[in-house]
């Protein structure tokens, strides 16, 4: 008898167990898309690439600009490594001469429409010489104070999520991508660095002389910089050629 009602007890607690109502997947995903989107951690790519197809998928401005913000969040962690004078100098004269949004600087005419666009992607490297030294700077994280647009730098996680993104439609894609950033125009290969492009800055061995070359849009430019009481200043621009 005693078996028997164990065995009874047994089977209902077996029962019970197996009806017991299961976590649905689709709460666990919007849970966890909660979590993610509270936490200021930068997710891993693949997450991360998601977020720009479904808001292009969607036309979610929302969504879109999530994955900037939070790039921008992980920019604002990183902190540039200047220990020398010619690291220091080397910032400057970029800082000087990397101006994106306002292409009345190298003589061009004023875009008004670039006031639409939020971020700028600077380059990650600076290539330079000084004397008969020629360099690289790596681990290049400019920190430009634009009015109206944020400087995202170089990660790898969130450049390699926009470089998949843009492996198919690449040109419905990029058009999506300008309504929140400045984007060069690349017909035959992936680009999102914020033009312009510096060729090279060479500096001479006193630093207070520079020249720099760079690629505005599809145009060559040459500046030439002094630094008078401290500061940068561009004196001369040449156009070198035309694509």
């Amino acid at each position: 008898m005693k078996n028997q009602i164990l065995f009874i007890l047994l089977f209902g607690f077996i029962a019970c167990k197996e009806n017991k109502p299961k976590e649905n997947l689709v709460s666990k995903i919007e849970n966890s898309e909660r979590q993610d989107s509270i936490k200021s951690d930068s997710l891993p790519k693949t997450e991360l690439l998601d977020l720009l197809n479904v808001s292009y998928n969607k036309k979610s401005s929302d969504s879109l600009n999530l994955f900037f913000t939070k790039w921008k969040t992980e920019s604002e962690k990183i902190e540039p490594k200047i220990s020398d004078s010619l690291t220091s100098n080397l910032y400057q004269i970029f800082y000087e001469i990397y101006q994106p949004f306002e292409l009345e600087k190298y003589g061009w005419m004023k875009r008004e429409h670039f006031k639409k666009y939020k971020y700028a992607i600077p380059p990650s490297i600076l290539p330079y010489s000084i004397g008969e030294k020629i360099d690289t700077l790596k681990e290049f994280y400019p920190k430009n104070k634009f009015s109206n647009a944020s400087v995202l730098n170089s990660i790898p996680e969130f450049e390699n999520a926009l470089t998949d993104f843009l492996s198919k439609d690449k040109f419905e894609r990029e058009f999506f991508l300008r309504k929140v950033i400045l984007m060069p125009m690349a017909y035959n290969k992936i680009a999102f660095k914020t033009s312009p492009e510096i060729n090279y800055i060479s500096i001479n061995k006193e630093m207070n002389k520079a020249k720099a070359e760079i690629r505005l849009i599809s145009t060559g430019l040459e500046l030439d910089l002094n630094k008078l009481n401290g500061k940068w200043k561009v004196d001369e621009i040449k156009q070198l050629w035309i694509e």
